[in-house]
């Protein structure tokens, strides 16, 4: 009987080896490095969501939550335009209702395996790190940055771009 019971778990353990090792092989090709020419483009917002812990060093929570369709009149701006380009400079034209430019952030940008690495040069020198998963028309991003300037780098950030061009 012992041998029939060990012979039971040999063929289990060998059943979950295989899912493993197929679980295992989607996420590495699921991970796997993405080309700077998936991203080149340009993107505008489709949803974003930032959530501000401890909003200016208080006990409250701030969140701005913001899809494409309504932005210019929950934002009181035109769409952000990120232009990502081949070369792996970028740069991301903020404007106000009259289209006047009021922010153009610029600098470089690179993919590593799931990670957008933005370095801002202009107008000061920052660097962003964010996680990505994209498709042919949509890419979302999220990572922790300091986005109420409370020097506290808690709030969480959520995009979702969708391509334009």
């Amino acid at each position: 009987m012992k041998k029939i019971f060990i012979n039971k778990m040999t063929k289990k353990t060998v059943a979950n080896r295989r899912y493993y090792f197929v679980a295992l092989t989607i996420v590495l090709f699921s991970c796997a490095d993405r080309k700077q020419s998936d991203l080149a483009g340009v993107w505008e917002i489709d949803k974003m969501k930032i959530t501000m812990h401890s909003f200016r060093n208080t006990d409250s929570i701030r969140v701005v939550e913001v899809n494409g369709s309504e932005w210019e009149e929950k934002m009181k701006a035109r769409n952000i335009r990120t232009y990502f380009d081949d070369d792996g400079t970028y740069h991301s034209v903020h404007k106000n209702l009259q289209d006047s430019v009021t922010y153009d952030p610029a600098g470089t940008w690179k993919i590593e395996r799931d990670t957008l690495i933005i370095q801002d040069t202009i107008p000061e020198q920052v660097t962003y790190k964010f996680k990505i998963k994209m498709d042919k028309s949509f890419v979302e991003y999220w990572g922790v940055e300091d986005f109420d300037q409370d020097g506290k780098a808690d709030d969480e950030y959520y995009s979702r771009q969708r391509r334009i061009k």
